[in-house]
């Protein structure tokens, strides 16, 4: 038992954390603001249930939406009363979907079996090209990413499709995913609706299973997630979440769902206010910004346990090329001082906006990495890895079998490839049996029949095989995609190589961490990999500058952040003034990106900006006007190290004083406080506060 160590966390909460995990029963909705601690109450909360109030592990079910949360709420509660928490329910929505198909698929009666095989959004469209190529369908007026969304769309949203065209794509696509036994993402959260809804013997078994369900991040539920919560109608649904971090609307989030549980549930409701991140100078600006959203229902006002920290830094640049050279220069300013690169992120609305930054910091050498770039397991020749071995624990996988069969080039042809899937579907068998009855031309023949028997020879390999880990040496070899990359000799190729070999370290933990066979094994391993999103990449120990949208970097946090381009029609959207609910949640965008900000927060605009090959001129967020205050600091146009504090002393400057601005032009002095000066410009320009020291202020001669 680790009662000492639970009691010992337990003391260490404040009241309304403290609240939330002893809470006895009844459903309860904990508001937990940014930075206020909502991991370490939800995980307090879990090993609570277990060590105080004596829940069976077995019978808890904790439900989040990145596998990397997941995995940290497994490793919390572990770390507070290991081993008891074994055996509880501690996933994605996704993987508490696959969970229950594993178990069920048989039971929607649509030809699924258990053992289907998910696939990712390359493999879903890949699908949808081939159906657009075999129905002439014109890929240009229906390109497969706009359908796979419509799709996708239809099953979040529950929407109908209104095109005829893209309704057969659709009904086709159903038709091949089953026929091939597989499911896309979507379908391990629509099918488990489904069985919920229509299969009570099913819905009974989870209902009776549960006695305590746990949803962290329930702002970012749609309206599939939350009716699957509704048809669990467990009385001890605790939800913890915040709903001015609802900022998925586009993926099918419903920002009503918060109300909704409250009142349908009837549940309690505690607010964590007390910010253990940020600074009260940031935390005002997030309030200030957040009490213009006229939807809030519960007024929460973030307070920090750090005191007020720096102002808060506002600057309006000429044009986007001074604003990139002004974030430029501070962030050498900064990392010559207190600062590391991996402290500090650049955030945007939109992805375009990085191109000029990621120019500068190139000729600055400032080292950066985008966030949203490739995924490992995207990476052509790891995917082709995966899906040799996806033939190889399941030979009756076409899919799959498609795109490995002439990988490496083996004069393999797609006539020939259309020939086999032919004769397979007509006589109801897979195309790997089909092999040895479709008649070819004798090198065509020869061909097929070395790539039958490398599957056969690399599945006895692989059931042989003490250790996973070596797994991947048998099929790099085996699949002749050594020999393949042996014969390259740039730069790309060594990549690819040790792509291919950094999956071994997956396979040494799946030995780990799964019990059964080899075979069993690599099913689980590959479960757990389909299940992988972008949200699940971790680039946060890397010692470089982070250039995001605000969208990738929800939940972390850094030390020093830059939100720039706030500028009307940018950020906000333009579309958005035509809807009050979409300026709503571009207000909830931009309250996340401020609040992932630490010790300093810094905000820019520009006055014109090459927008799509056109110079705009702007008009400043909306949003820096529902910010403003008077702890704001004006950065200066020119900013480094080498120039900052070798100006006019403090004594050098008076009200009443006529200056000159390197951006601003000619002004006047109309007060001097502490290291901050005010001076009234021309109309254009208006007041601005500075420091009063900047090379770029010159008293006129």
């Amino acid at each position: 038992m680790n009662d000492k160590k639970l009691d010992y966390e337990i003391s260490r909460l404040n009241n309304n954390q403290r609240k939330a995990v002893i809470h006895e029963n009844g459903p309860l909705f904990v508001v937990a603001g940014a930075g206020t601690g909502k991991t370490k109450t939800l995980t307090t909360r879990i090993a609570y249930l277990i060590e105080k109030m004596n829940v069976d592990p077995n019978r808890i079910l904790g439900v989040t939406f990145t596998n990397k949360a997941a995995k940290e709420i497994r490793h919390r509660v572990n770390d507070l009363i290991y081993p008891n928490q074994m055996g509880a329910w501690l996933y994605t929505f996704h993987a508490f979907g696959l969970r229950v198909l594993r178990e069920n698929a048989v039971n929607l009666n649509l030809g699924y079996k258990n053992d289907f095989t998910v696939i990712d959004e390359d493999d879903a469209l890949a699908i949808i090209r081939d159906i657009i190529k075999k129905q002439n369908i014109d890929a240009k007026k229906y390109p497969p990413r706009m359908i796979k969304n419509f799709i996708s769309n239809e099953k979040t949203f529950i929407r109908n499709i209104d095109d005829e065209v893209v309704r057969d794509v659709y009904d086709r696509y159903k038709l091949e995913l089953i026929k091939e036994q597989l499911m896309d993402f979507d379908d391990l959260i629509v099918y488990t609706n489904k069985l919920f809804k229509e299969n009570l013997l099913v819905r009974t078994k989870y209902q009776t299973l549960f006695t305590h369900i746990l949803i962290d991040e329930f702002q970012d539920t749609d309206k599939v997630q939350y009716e699957i919560i509704k048809l669990l109608n467990n009385e001890n649904t605790f939800v913890v979440g915040d709903p001015d971090q609802s900022i998925y609307a586009f993926r099918g989030a419903r920002y009503e769902n918060n109300q909704l549980f409250v009142k349908e549930f009837g549940a309690e409701v505690i607010v964590l206010d007390e910010n253990y991140r940020s600074t009260n100078n940031i935390l005002k600006a997030a309030n200030k910004l957040i009490k213009n959203n006229n939807s809030r229902t519960t007024d929460k006002n973030l307070v920090s346990s750090f005191g007020d920290g720096v102002p808060i830094v506002v600057h309006l640049a000429s044009d986007d090329f001074d604003e990139v050279r002004t974030v430029t220069n501070e962030i050498i300013n900064l990392t010559s001082h207190k600062y590391n690169y991996e402290d500090i992120a650049v955030l945007y609305r939109n992805n375009h906006l990085s191109r000029l930054f990621e120019h500068s910091f190139m000729q600055t050498q400032i080292p950066y990495i985008i966030y949203g770039g490739i995924s490992f397991y995207e990476r052509k020749e790891v995917k082709d890895i995966l899906a040799y071995l996806k033939v190889v624990v399941d030979t009756n996988s076409n899919f799959y079998l498609k795109r490995i069969i002439n990988t490496p080039t083996r004069g393999i042809g797609n006539v020939t490839i259309n020939k086999l899937e032919e004769y397979a579907n007509f006589n109801n068998m897979s195309m790997f049996d089909a092999i040895d009855y479709v008649k070819f031309s004798a090198k065509t023949a020869n061909s097929l029949k070395e790539f039958k028997n490398i599957i056969n020879e690399l599945k006895e390999k692989i059931e042989e095989t003490k250790e996973l880990v070596n797994i991947i040496d048998v099929l790099f070899v085996g699949s002749g995609y050594y020999e393949f990359l042996k014969e390259e000799t740039d730069d790309k190729a060594k990549e690819r190589k040790e792509n291919i070999m950094e999956l071994k370290n997956v396979f040494r933990q799946g030995d780990w961490n799964y019990e059964g066979n080899n075979i069993e094994k690599i099913k689980q391993i590959l479960d757990e990999l389909a299940l992988y999103t972008d949200h699940d990449k971790d680039n946060q120990d890397l010692n470089v500058v982070k250039l995001a949208t605000v969208h990738q970097v929800k939940g972390l946090e850094f030390k020093v952040v830059f939100v720039v381009a706030l500028e009307d029609g940018l950020f906000p959207s333009d579309r958005s003034y035509m809807d009050p609910f979409e300026l709503e949640e571009e207000r909830r965008i931009f309250y996340v990106a401020i609040t992932r900000a630490k010790e300093r927060l810094y905000v820019t605009n520009t006055q014109r900006r090459m927008v799509y090959g056109q110079i705009k001129n702007n008009i400043p967020s909306v949003f820096l006007r529902e910010i403003k205050n008077d702890e704001e600091k004006i950065l200066p146009k020119k900013y480094s190290r080498e120039t900052i504090n070798k100006n006019t002393s403090s004594d050098d400057f008076k009200s009443g004083d006529i200056v000159v601005h390197d951006s601003f032009g000619k002004g006047v002095v109309v007060e001097v406080k502490d290291d901050i000066i005010t001076i009234a410009f021309n109309v254009e320009y208006g007041i601005k506060k500075l420091l009063k020291n900047h090379p770029s202020i010159k008293k006129e001669i």
